[in-house]
């Protein structure tokens, strides 16, 4: 849901200094809300999604964080 997703970037501003970031996400409803749209604006961040059907897209980021993890 919006709500849970807007806790998890909360949650996430509240530890790190991100202004500035880019979120990047799927195309879920929650993503597109107007809540969450709203707490990235109020927040210096900027959204990003991949295209409808852009399975690569996401496998992309995936990889790169991933990476970062290892």
């Amino acid at each position: 849901t919006a709500d849970l997703a807007c806790s998890a970037l909360r949650n996430a501003i509240a530890l790190r200094n991100p202004d500035g970031t880019v979120v990047h996400s799927d195309r879920g409803s929650q993503f597109r809300s107007g809540m969450f749209v709203e707490l990235l604006a109020c927040n210096g961040l900027q959204g990003s999604m991949g295209k409808v059907g852009a399975c690569g897209d996401n496998a992309a980021m995936e990889s790169f964080f991933a990476l970062l993890q290892r």
